[in-house]
């Protein structure tokens, strides 16, 4: 009688070897240009562009010098452009997660009777192209004089993140039992205290899942960090150009850029790695 179990138990244990070995194999294809770019950083000048690629050569950390010290030949260091993606990022971060919370929890109020078709219509918004947008915010931005300067990114990338934040933060809040709101409200709780004694520190996973997207989103924006500053505001991204010019590409400092770029997020995934899991997966299983 244990024989068709048996056959189960090593199918099953089969399937699984095959999903993880699957798994990472994909995983190990996907990390081989970030692999091929930390290996080229770190490539001594004269490497860095040759072709075929070197793969024997002493490592050397000039690369990162020269990008941190001269920011390729530009007005402002490449160090510079880090911060100010990090200013403009965070900044994006706290103002969408503080929008986005109380949004969030008066969409999933009983008596707000327009909280379904208005939750779906600012998911609805998520789609919305931001290129669209960006002539429009060009010439409010130049009108209020606020061309370069950080509110002019950290406003929009927190209006386009906010809808997704809203939407991560309201199903979250649904999964609560509604009975602790109630019980509370019977104890004379305020919606207010409600919000930020009992709801908040129960939507941590899913805050924290919220806003490191919305970090991670903001930190790569490409096209209104190029549309909308100059170099007071300019963040590292667009800072990549100038690294390519009408002679060619150099390689070693272009890599040694994008790693600098690259690493803050990852550092920041590998920290927070458990709570983006327990904030996506927060309710589906009772």
């Amino acid at each position: 009688m244990s024989a068709p179990s048996t056959t189960i138990g090593r199918g099953s244990t089969t399937r699984t070897i095959v999903g993880r070995t699957f798994l990472w194999v994909w995983l190990l294809i996907g990390l081989i240009p970030l692999v091929f770019m930390l290996i080229t950083s770190i490539k001594p000048a004269g490497l860095a562009n040759q072709i075929p690629p070197a793969w024997l050569f002493q490592p050397t950390l000039e690369n990162y010098a020269s990008v941190l010290s001269t920011g390729g030949g530009k007005s402002e260091t490449f160090g510079q452009l880090l911060l100010n993606s990090a200013i403009v990022s965070l900044g994006a971060t706290v103002l969408a997660i503080a929008v986005g919370v109380p949004a969030a929890y008066a969409l999933t109020m009983r008596d707000f009777r327009a909280r379904k078709g208005l939750s779906s219509w600012i998911l609805s918004t998520y789609m919305f192209p931001p290129i669209v947008a960006v002539i429009p915010i060009f010439v409010f931005a130049g009108k209020l004089g606020l061309m370069d300067t950080y509110p002019v990114l950290i406003v929009p990338y927190a209006a386009f993140n906010l809808p997704i934040v809203v939407w991560i933060l309201r199903s979250s809040i649904l999964q609560l039992p509604y009975e602790i709101q109630e019980a509370a409200m019977v104890d004379g709780a305020s919606t207010w205290n409600i919000l930020r004694r009992i709801i908040w520190p129960l939507l941590v996973p899913s805050v924290a899942t919220a806003a490191v997207l919305t970090l991670v989103l903001s930190w790569n924006e490409f096209l209104f960090a190029l549309s909308l500053t100059r170099s007071g505001a300019k963040t590292a991204p667009v800072g990549l150009q100038q690294f390519t010019g009408m002679y060619g590409t150099d390689w070693g400092d272009i890599t040694a850029a994008a790693t600098l770029i690259v690493a803050p997020i990852l550092v920041l995934m590998i920290i927070l790695r458990r709570q983006m899991v327990a904030g996506l997966t927060f309710g589906a299983v009772k």
